[in-house]
């Protein structure tokens, strides 16, 4: 996971162009705005460029975007200036409970198994009682191909989230194209409410 902004600062500049853009972006805000209502803040950690995060702002919810990359950075600062920090997913700069929802939008396919427990583990902290974790799954499978680590799976996320705590409240798709893939099915996105 270490390496994974550097991999990203080399490609912000390009980022949102090959990854479906404005489009995709919004039918991502319309899926976690509906799987996820309410007042409240909401946490997109590796929000990247901030074209998600703009999004739901314009839906009307208080967002702030964390990333560990400074060159995605760049972009979601002109989209939202002020509402972003540096930061790694694995350890978030928030107070325990000081979110309303969490966001974890095509991260957890890139990571080691390790590293995404970790992240479920840190959104989780972060989550206010009866708040969201709303993250994509099975991303690699959507595309047509073999799962890099597995870190993803649905099945494997749901136990993680169980076992932090968290009850399935919610599934979805969200629809839309890329440089490598046009797909019709779209890709898996679930989420998980905090209990009391």
């Amino acid at each position: 996971m270490d390496d994974l902004p550097s991999r990203y600062d080399d490609a912000a500049d390009t980022y949102d162009e090959t990854r479906g853009g404005e489009a995709r972006a919004a039918a991502v805000a319309a899926e976690v705005d509906r799987l996820a209502p309410g007042p409240g803040l909401l946490v997109d950690v590796a929000g990247g460029t901030g074209t998600v995060g703009a999004a739901l702002r314009a839906l009307g919810r208080e967002v702030l975007v964390a990333d560990a990359s400074a060159g995605m950075l760049r972009h979601a600062v002109r989209r939202l200036p002020g509402r972003v920090v540096r930061a790694d997913a694995r350890r978030l700069p928030l107070g325990d409970g000081s979110a309303s929802v969490v966001s974890l939008v095509w991260l957890l396919h890139l990571l080691e198994r390790s590293d995404a427990d970790a992240v479920l583990a840190e959104a989780t902290r972060v989550l206010r009682p009866g708040g969201v974790l709303v993250t994509t799954v099975d991303k690699d499978l959507a595309h047509g191909t073999t799962r890099r680590t597995g870190a993803d799976g649905a099945e494997r996320v749901a136990a993680v989230c169980a076992g932090l705590g968290l009850v399935a409240s919610g599934s979805g798709r969200v629809h839309g194209e890329t440089r490598w893939v046009q797909t019709g099915a779209g890709w898996r996105v679930e989420a998980f409410r905090r209990g009391p």
